[in-house]
């Protein structure tokens, strides 16, 4: 692409800003983006630390470890046995949104561009090169030759074509709220898209869209086979794709299996003959597991991290503030669907959000092993994230705001996904706001049948874990835009901001927008922006090529080879 094409993340990329603006140059072929990266200890070029916390877990962790592959001839063969948290509700990446499927899928399945891990950078991975951009609504893409399918029923070693990057796109942009869970990337921003020859692809906008390629490069935007949604009527237990692994056997709550696939595209990828998932959700399970060397690494949770390390010293590992946070929610609302009684009164959701010491929270149920967050967007991300707590902790304002609201008393239902940790929160949010005499009935759910009513968008009182993102937009429009898909908070002047930054080409504009679309969502008063607890990321030493990425739902493994 030249510097002069209308394309949002080379003109950021172009900038030449420091790191502390979070912008890596351009390299061949790749794209650098405005992203932070979630920092363990001693990679920070100005040794910063993020708003809000330390930045680096208790325990002091090591420097992150390098790939062990770039010296060394990678050796092929073997098994790769990973711990896997919980088990996937679904195999469709259209319709999931669980990090348990893209371990499965972005290794059957892959996508046009893809992340570095480290979030800093979008380069090619079925295509040629990024998308050419010769004007603000136009998208080009190469596809490279030669790619094929994997040679099972139904595809049978078919060509990749342009054909199925149409598929794919307007399969996943389809308009069935709770369905397609990633329609929001594209939905009412694409308006056409053409396939002039097998190998291109050409994109037509109905608008300037800054997170274009953000959002191509996403891990659920990944490329399927029309013959696969025929063949099954959906993709829930199915995962085929031009991926290098072939799924072979899912044992439910128990087991993934994933085998090489013997005609990858890519020449010498992957590396290991078999892939493994070994599924676990109970923390100090997980934990054994990986100190018995049953598997070759693992997640590991704040409360396990020191009882892993002193077992094991002979592991990579990183620690990193995780994207994936803790929400306390009010009720959903849509314009049909208007806030119940005493939620309509926004005196009594500001009552409810600084009644909660969420500190508190971080400290009791996780040590103090993360980092507060002021709004929609985590501070990891401290290019586009508040810098500043709108709605602190303040017990006497919450009483005076119970109190001017006319509520003397509220009881309601409060739910999550069950969990060790999960459940304490739960009890230590009771706590806190029965002092402001809103009393928690808690009701911890199975993990499926709780994201089945979260998608309901029906409950008084939720505690919830969401994934946070590199570009604003997937923090601001799915949770807060008109067309949101995680959560639904209805006030069409939010909706009217956050479509704004969206066709905001000019970075310094939309990140004013960016500001002003999480000053007002906090102000309304949906939600308890609470914080982000750090991850422990540990592989055996034989584990080459490959490490945990910054993005979980990143699942790709093709590079990992075993020094065993």
């Amino acid at each position: 692409m030249s510097r002069g094409e209308y394309n949002y993340w080379q003109k950021l990329a172009n900038r030449g800003v420091s790191r502390r603006a979070l912008i890596r140059s351009v390299g061949a072929g790749s794209v650098g983006l405005a992203t932070a990266a979630a920092i363990g200890c001693g990679d920070d070029d100005d040794d910063d630390e993020p708003s809000g916390g330390t930045g680096t877990p208790s325990g002091s962790p090591s420097a992150a470890p390098t790939s062990g592959g770039q010296a060394e001839t990678p050796k092929p063969g073997g098994t790769l046995t990973l711990l896997m948290g919980g088990s996937p509700r679904s195999l469709d990446p259209h319709f999931d949104t669980f990090p348990y499927n893209t371990a499965v899928t972005n290794n059957t399945n892959e996508r046009l561009l893809r992340f570095t891990p480290d979030l800093k950078t979008i380069e090619p991975e079925l295509t040629a090169s990024l998308p050419e951009s010769p004007d603000p609504l136009t998208f080009t893409i190469k596809l490279k030759p030669g790619i094929k399918f994997q040679n099972v029923d139904p595809v049978n070693g078919r060509a990749f074509t342009s054909a199925d990057v149409k598929y794919s796109l307007e399969r996943q942009m389809t308009d069935q709220a709770g369905k397609f869970q990633h329609a929001y990337f594209f939905l009412g921003a694409i308006d056409k898209i053409d396939t002039p020859d097998d190998l291109t692809v050409s994109i037509a906008m109905k608008k300037p869209y800054a997170p274009m390629l953000s959002y191509l490069a996403s891990p659920w935007t990944v490329m399927i086979a029309r013959e696969a949604v025929e063949k099954w009527g959906d993709l829930t237990e199915h995962a085929v794709g031009t991926g290098p692994f072939i799924l072979k056997n899912w044992q439910k709550d128990v087991k993934f299996e994933l085998d090489k696939n013997p005609e990858y595209w890519q020449n010498g990828l992957p590396y290991v003959d078999k892939l493994v998932y070994l599924i676990s959700t109970d923390g100090d399970t997980q934990a054994t597991m990986f100190i018995d060397k049953q598997v070759d690494g693992g997640v590991i949770g704040s409360n396990q991290n020191q009882r892993v390390r002193d077992a094991r010293k002979d592991v990579n590992y990183k620690a990193v503030p995780t994207q994936f946070w803790r929400q306390f929610r009010m009720p959903p609302t849509t314009a049909t669907q208007p806030y119940p009684k005493p939620f309509d009164d926004p005196r009594f959701r500001e009552a409810v959000v600084r009644a909660i010491d969420k500190k508190q929270v971080l400290d009791l149920v996780y040590n103090g092993d993360g980092i507060v967050a002021h709004g929609p967007i985590l501070p990891i991300y401290d290019q586009w994230a508040l810098k500043e707590e709108l709605a602190e902790f303040d017990l006497k304002k919450a009483q005076e705001l119970m109190s001017a609201a006319g509520v003397s008393e509220f009881s309601g239902e409060t739910i999550w996904a069950q969990g060790a940790e999960a459940d304490q929160i739960g009890e230590v949010l009771k706590q806190q706001l029965a002092k402001i005499n809103v009393n928690l009935e808690l009701k911890p759910m199975e993990l499926a049948a709780y994201y089945n009513q979260t998608y309901s968008y029906k409950y008084t009182f939720s505690h919830h874990q969401p994934l946070n993102n590199p570009d604003p937009d997937e923090n601001l429009a799915s949770y807060f835009g008109e067309k949101s898909a995680f959560f639904k908070h209805y006030n069409p002047a939010i909706f009217e901001v956050i479509k704004k930054q969206s066709e905001q080409l000019d970075i310094e504009k939309r990140k004013q927008l960016v500001t002003e679309a999480q000053q007002m969502i906090v102000k309304d008063f949906p939600m308890s922006f609470m914080f982000t607890t750090n991850l422990h990321h540990f592989t055996d030493k034989k584990v080459k090529g490959w490490f945990w990425p910054t993005d979980l739902y990143d699942g790709r493994k093709a590079e990992a080879w075993l020094d065993a």
